[in-house]
């Protein structure tokens, strides 16, 4: 009995110092993990305020540079854009050039100049070359917006044909000068809805999505065609060409302009 009372209390005494020094483990274990996590939570805490942040100052960046082209408008006084009008009618993929005047934050006056020429002799063997130019005086209204803008005007057009040979060829009594050119001359409005951006360094960029020119009084008509030609029929046919030609409406999409204010 004496050895197990003794057994009995090494055990005791032997589970006592195993539990302490378990939990003595334990507790230095515990004290630099919590450290980490914590200094883990605030670096992450630290990470999304820098985050939000830079959106937020890009953010408020963005905004300023937006706020910024109505004021730019209203700084400056003459600008000068280079423009791009890839789907116009009635020949696409005019180019030209445009100057302008600002008179305040939320008008200018523009002068307009585009030309688009195409040739299609083999294409179509009654028609040749043909060139359409267009001169418009616009006024551009943006009502108290930043970029979207209402324009309209008024509108030159000036639209030349050349007939093919397989017209002329049949024209009695040789050659005549001019014989193959057909001159459309006329006057009309324009409309346009847009958008106008202005950038650092006083860079303009827009984009007219519509626009609508439609002549209403013809200046010029004139072909040395129709008075030379037997064919009635060559003659009704080019006559309806130059009777559509003349007051067919011009739209155009997507209209590009990049240039500079100053």
């Amino acid at each position: 009995m004496k050895y197990v009372s003794i057994f009995i209390s090494m055990f005791i005494l032997s589970f006592s110092l195993i539990s302490q020094a378990t939990e003595a483990n334990s507790q230095n274990t515990d004290q630099p993990l919590e450290k980490p996590l914590e200094q883990q939570e605030s670096a992450n805490k630290g990470d999304l305020g820098k985050t939000s942040g830079v959106i937020k100052d890009t953010t408020t960046q963005d905004s300023s540079n937006f706020t910024e082209a109505k004021t730019q408008r209203d700084k400056a006084n003459y600008f000068v854009l280079v423009s791009y009008s890839p789907v116009d009618m009635l020949i696409p993929s005019k180019g030209g050039i445009t100057v302008g005047l600002n008179r305040n934050a939320d008008r200018t006056w523009e002068l307009e100049y585009l030309r688009g020429s195409i040739s299609v002799p083999f294409a179509v063997e009654d028609l040749g070359k043909m060139s359409d130019e267009r001169i418009s005086i616009i006024s551009r209204s943006y009502f108290g917006n930043n970029s979207f803008n209402f324009s309209y005007g008024l509108s030159y057009l000036d639209f030349s044909l050349h007939l093919g040979d397989k017209l002329l060829n049949r024209v009695t009594g040789g050659s005549y000068p001019s014989l193959d050119l057909v001159k459309i001359q006329s006057l009309g409005f324009n409309v346009a809805i847009g958008n106008r951006w202005i950038f650092k360094h006083d860079i303009t960029m827009g984009i007219d999505w519509i626009t609508w020119t439609q002549p209403v009084h013809v200046t010029k008509k004139e072909s040395a065609f129709l008075d030379y030609a037997s064919n009635e029929n060559d003659k009704d046919d080019v006559g309806n060409v130059i009777g559509l030609i003349s007051y067919m409406p011009r739209f155009a999409l997507l209209k590009l302009q990049l240039g500079i204010l100053f």
